[in-house]
């Protein structure tokens, strides 16, 4: 069964983490160079890649974990940590680390590791386990959605807004990661502390 304000409150964190405003600007570098026509066709093959590894690791997320032997615990400390360092990225520069160079093929800088990075991968995991696999992929499919408006009317955000605001929000929304991050890193820990207690047996 799928709950709304879970799966409303899941997508909107979501959306923060892959961020997509921080990633205008290195869509821009191969995209200003195009016509219209050929700028669209690009970002829905990147959309298309974006939705694929959104759905691949919100169901199969949790048997990775098994495979390993990951517990949650573990996961959720390894992305507060994860996602952290790319706040404290942001923060700094204003936009993400990675760049696009022009000729290398948009689906792979602006798909992954961009949008669907490593904080997003492993909040996808952790989620499927901790709030099931259709609430999460709910939530992620919201997530997209609002993340293909965004790389869709790319240029149109930046001309209106321009490179200092959005360098600006780029901030801001990695405040908003640094949040999440603390947050995921400490109810790992304190996780990871609730297994290591022994409950004492009662012999009769």
């Amino acid at each position: 069964m799928i709950d709304l304000r879970i799966t409303i409150w899941l997508s909107i964190q979501l959306f923060a983490i892959m961020d997509p405003l921080a990633a205008i600007p290195a869509l821009l570098d191969i995209v200003s160079s195009l016509d219209s026509r050929e700028a669209t066709r690009l970002i829905n093959k990147a959309s298309i890649a974006i939705f694929l590894l959104l759905t691949i690791f919100t169901t199969i997320g949790g048997y990775i974990l098994i495979a390993f032997g990951i517990s949650i615990s573990s996961l959720k400390i390894a992305a507060g940590i994860i996602l952290m360092a790319t706040a404290i990225d942001t923060l700094i520069t204003g936009h993400k680390p990675e760049r696009i160079r022009v000729g290398e093929y948009v689906i792979v800088p602006i798909a992954t590791p961009l949008i669907v990075g490593p904080g997003t991968m492993t909040l996808l995991i952790t989620s499927s386990r901790l709030y099931g696999v259709l609430s999460t992929l709910m939530a992620s499919y919201m997530a997209f959605v609002y993340t293909y408006v965004v790389l869709r009317f790319s240029r149109r955000i930046a001309r209106l807004a321009g490179e200092t605001f959005i360098h600006g929000l780029g901030r801001f929304m990695s405040i908003i990661i640094a949040s999440f991050a603390v947050e995921m890193f400490i109810g790992g820990i304190e996780e990871f502390i609730s297994t290591l207690q022994v409950v004492p047996r009662v012999y009769v």
